[in-house]
Parts: C-alpha cells; sequence; structure tokens
C-alpha cells in the first residue's frame, strides 16, 4: 500500500513540474520575426503545422489536441497567444518534455513562418488566412499504361452550385500497399483543369507489373479518390527462381542447407533399406542351401 501511495505521489509531482511554467530566457523574449507576416509566409506555416504539429496540437479552433500532461495548447488559446514572437519562437526550436525540439530537423526560417502561422489567429492580428469551408469536388483520372502516364481532370462546385474546372491545384498520386497509400508524386492542374504525371520507371509492382494507383485531392475539397485498380505501369518484382523445369535445384546458391541435408539423409535412407532387404534376400538363399 504504501509502495502505491510513493508511486502515486511520484506521478504526480512529475506532472506538476511538466506543468509549471515554461520560461525562457529574457535575452530571447523579445526577438522579432525577421519574416514578413503575410499570405505567403502564413501559408507555408500552415504546412508546416499540419506536417509537424498537428498530430499533438489538433485542428485549429477546435480543441480537439492530445490529451498530454501539460495538454499541446490550441493556437487560438490565450495561453498561446499571450507569448511573443521570440518566446514562441525559441519554445518551437528547444522543445521540452512532450514537445519536440525542432532546431535540427526544421530551418530557421521556416521556424518563424510557424510563428507567422500562430499569430494569423491573434485577436491582436488581422487573419490574411481566411479558412473556408470544404468544397465539393470531382476527379476523372484514367491511366495510359503504354506511356506510364496519368491523366487527371478535376473540378469543383462554384457558389452557384455549378462545376467548374479547378486550376492551379496539387493532385497527389500514391500507390495502394498493405499498410495504406504510399505517395509517389504530386502535379499541379493546368487552367484547364487538367494534369498529367509520368510514373516512375523505378516504380516495382507485383509479378506482372501490376500495381493500384490512388489519385487525391488536396484538403479543402470534399471528394472521392478515384482508384485504379491493376495498372500495369510498375517493374515487375524480382523474385528468386529455386526450381526449373525438370531440375531440382537451378543452383546450388538457392538451396536452404536444411533442406539439402533432409534430401541427402532421404536418399541415403532409401539406398540403406534397399540394401538392407538386398542382404537379407541373400542371407535367406544362402541358408536355403545349408
Amino acid at each position: 500500500m504504501k509502495i502505491k501511495l510513493l508511486f502515486v505521489a511520484f506521478v504526480f509531482l512529475a506532472q506538476q513540474g511538466i506543468a509549471q511554467e515554461w520560461t525562457v530566457p529574457e535575452d530571447q523574449k523579445n526577438i522579432e520575426n525577421p519574416l514578413e507576416y503575410n499570405l505567403e509566409n502564413v501559408s507555408k506555416g500552415k504546412d508546416l503545422y499540419v506536417l509537424n504539429c498537428k498530430s499533438c496540437h489538433g485542428d485549429v479552433g477546435k480543441n480537439n489536441g492530445l490529451p498530454l500532461v501539460p495538454p499541446p495548447p490550441d493556437f487560438t488559446s490565450n495561453v498561446l497567444q499571450a507569448n511573443t514572437d521570440g518566446e514562441l519562437f525559441y519554445k518551437i526550436t528547444h522543445g521540452r518534455g512532450g514537445m519536440p525540439q525542432f532546431e535540427t530537423t526544421i530551418s530557421e526560417d521556416d521556424r518563424w513562418r510557424l510563428v507567422n502561422y500562430i499569430r494569423n489567429y491573434s485577436p491582436d492580428t488581422e487573419p490574411v488566412l481566411i479558412e473556408e469551408p470544404p468544397k465539393n469536388a470531382k476527379i476523372l483520372a484514367s491511366v495510359n499504361e503504354a506511356e506510364r502516364r496519368v491523366e487527371v481532370f478535376a473540378e469543383y462546385q462554384n457558389k452557384d452550385s455549378s462545376y467548374v474546372v479547378l486550376a492551379e491545384k496539387p493532385i497527389s498520386i500514391g500507390v495502394e500497399k498493405a499498410f495504406g497509400t504510399l505517395p509517389i508524386g504530386e502535379v499541379l492542374t493546368n487552367n484547364e483543369g487538367r494534369a498529367e504525371y509520368i510514373i516512375p520507371e523505378s516504380l516495382i509492382g507485383d509479378e506482372q507489373g501490376m500495381v493500384t494507383l490512388v489519385i487525391e485531392l488536396g484538403e479543402g475539397f470534399i471528394t472521392e479518390d478515384v482508384v485504379l485498380d491493376a495498372s500495369k505501369v510498375g517493374q515487375p518484382k524480382p523474385t528468386p527462381v529455386l526450381i526449373k523445369e525438370e531440375v531440382l535445384w537451378s543452383t546450388n546458391d538457392n538451396i536452404q542447407t536444411w533442406l539439402l541435408l533432409s534430401y541427402l539423409a532421404a536418399v541415403g535412407g532409401a539406398w540403406a533399406t534397399i540394401g538392407y532387404v538386398v542382404f537379407q534376400i541373400f542371407k535367406i538363399k544362402r541358408a536355403g542351401k545349408e
């Protein structure tokens, strides 16, 4: 019972220690963001957030971050917005506890872009990136196996509920694997909503070179992914040939040692049995003559 109480006390104190105020060195607090607060930097900051931060902090404005101790604050929260630009940059750079450090994985400019993205939700700042509700969209896609080319056409539903071409938007091309979709490339639609993507020659398929292609539209749109089954655009998966016609093993390099020993033991045992039977026959025959 005492051990259990000590363990509970230890966990509580550890949580309290982690939850203490995160103090930033004085010489770092008032450092100003060297990058301009504009749509380009904020948009890039959003991309960085989705890639590096969303898994813990959740969707901005929804307070659905992971239940950690302390909980990762939402970007719209007063707790986060109370930090200066220098404090935000320092915390992103060095991390603490459950918050990883990004000094070695995200460039200095990109860390400042993350700060710009946070400031987009500050009550004291005019937002330059307005999150619009997702639009309905459609994707049509086909594959030219001979030329290893995927052809895509995309359109979206405008305010008049009419479908119009979707220009200058990224289309993701992936391959369906056992663990999910493996991205292999991305292409932008042109002014007519069309895009072409050449399948890399290094893509490995099944034994016949077949792959299942998945074509996806970026976030901000509601659409169904296009799945192109059994597309013969990959290289056949190499498989070792262990047995050739009329040959037990095509090469000694491919045979397993235990299998060779088992084979030799079986053959040796068979010949030993035959020899023993023949010996017994001769022995009986000789005994009959005597």
